[in-house]
């Protein structure tokens, strides 16, 4: 039994030598990194609200977010950083786990873009995908304690899981599918949208439309299995239905100050469109002084007075200028999240502006891959998915706050069609000397 358990696991070594090999490289570089900004480095901003936030569900069995009770945020984050806090306590060790956690999500992150490669190409391009990760922003990314980094974890594996149901009718891959889906919303809530482009991708394929139904209905069963607690726990603090979070209505503010013809401030009347609204709506909650009587609620009115304030700017921004809302909404803000990189700071000495170059050689190849994929008519229907989930994703965010932070997580969509593509186009080249040769 020793025997066969030791033969096989020096056949996987074999066989995954390559890619094991990137995988120590991808682990010593973002270790290197984390010795070089410390421990304990962060942004002093969602970051450290994140961890305050953990450990304060460990200290006390509520959910917070600077510092207040909330809903602000889905409960991913908390409920992790509560559990290494449970182990590690509070101090250095405590920071210590955490960024390793996260670092070998990061590195995982490039296994799982390698395995979604490597079942539709040549092992060569399944390595390439992997060696992304080594750009300095995504290690960067790995030693702050964001959702960027579990959120991109679970998207790849649930891509892959995807692939994989459309290759298998295994139920292990649509349990990983689902068990993924839902892990990442409890990071991000946007990921809600992700059945939609399964469903076409899974129909696509050929996919049984009865299995996949049923699998649909599992899906729907399983969020409202989530959403009617956390709904319930979120009417009891704020008497409203708030399925998911509240929150919106910030992003949806600071995008209205993005793109061209946006209305000024000094042109609009926010206090009657606004703050009188608000204390109109929220009566119950003000003293007779004005004041917001449960600090509780203070964020969550200023969140809500956000949306207001947005909903008000874009109603007037229509009015003055309707052709500069569409074109800052549909073309400048999802064009500055494609050509977005998220490096706030700078590791090894390498600074955002050859990242960004990198960033644009990228999207040649990458479009490139596309259309050599159209050509020869392969992997269409993988290039169909990764291509909606980007570009679904991207629209989400841009309808908010045009952020390279959001952006960032989206980006092994693209590093996974260059990995097909460049696949592809070795195999249209091969063809095409191929036929300078015989033509000779």
């Amino acid at each position: 039994m020793k025997k066969a358990v030791t033969i096989k696991f020096k056949k996987f070594i074999e066989e995954n030598k390559c890619i094991l090999i990137v995988m120590i490289i991808l682990f010593a570089f973002r270790l290197l990194a984390m010795l070089n900004l410390g421990v304990t480095y962060n942004l002093g901003s969602d970051d450290t609200s994140y961890v305050l936030s953990g450990i304060t569900l460990k200290n006390t069995g509520t959910l917070t977010m600077h510092e207040a009770v909330s809903a602000q945020i889905m409960p991913g984050m908390s409920v992790i950083i509560a559990l290494v806090s449970l182990i590690f306590g509070e101090g250095k060790i405590f920071w210590l786990a955490l960024k390793l956690i996260w670092i070998v999500m990061g590195c995982l992150s490039a296994f799982m873009a390698y395995k979604c490669v490597k079942l539709f190409g040549p092992k060569w391009c399944a390595i390439i995908t992997a060696l992304f990760f080594l750009r300095p922003d995504f290690i960067w990314m790995d030693n702050i304690i964001l959702t960027e980094t579990p959120f991109m974890l679970c998207l790849i594996t649930m891509v892959y899981a995807t692939f994989m149901m459309g290759k298998t009718y295994e139920k292990k891959y649509f349990i990983t599918c689902l068990a993924m889906y839902m892990s990442a919303l409890m990071f991000k809530a946007n990921i809600g949208i992700y059945p939609i482009f399964a469903f076409i991708y899974l129909l696509l394929v050929k996919y049984d439309l009865k299995l996949l139904i049923k699998q649909g209905i599992i899906i729907g069963i399983t969020l409202m299995i989530f959403i009617v607690p956390w709904s319930i726990r979120n009417y009891s603090i704020y008497h409203k239905f708030i399925p998911l979070t509240y929150g919106a209505g910030n992003p949806k503010l600071l995008g209205t100050y993005q793109g061209i013809g946006y209305p000024l401030d000094e042109n609009l009347n926010y206090k009657e469109n606004v703050d009188d609204i608000i204390k109109e709506k929220y009566n119950n909650y003000y003293d007779q002084n004005g004041k917001i009587k449960d600090p509780i609620m203070k964020k969550y009115i200023s969140l809500e007075a956000d949306g207001v304030k947005a909903k008000y700017r874009l109603k007037e921004w229509w009015k003055s200028n309707p052709a500069s809302l569409i074109y800052s909404y549909a073309v400048i803000k999802p064009m500055n999240m494609v050509k977005s990189v998220f490096y706030w700071d700078e590791i090894f000495g390498i600074n955002k502006m050859l990242i960004e170059n990198i960033n644009f050689i990228e999207w040649i190849v990458c479009i490139l891959g596309v259309f050599t994929s159209i050509m020869l008519r392969k992997n269409i229907k993988e290039m169909l998915l990764l291509t909606m989930v980007y570009i679904g994703n991207i629209f989400v965010y841009a309808m908010t706050f045009s952020f390279d932070r959001y952006a960032a997580t989206l980006a092994p969509m693209r590093f996974i069609s260059i990995g097909l593509g460049l696949g592809l186009i070795f195999k249209l080249w091969k063809y095409g000397k191929k036929i300078g040769n015989e033509n000779y």
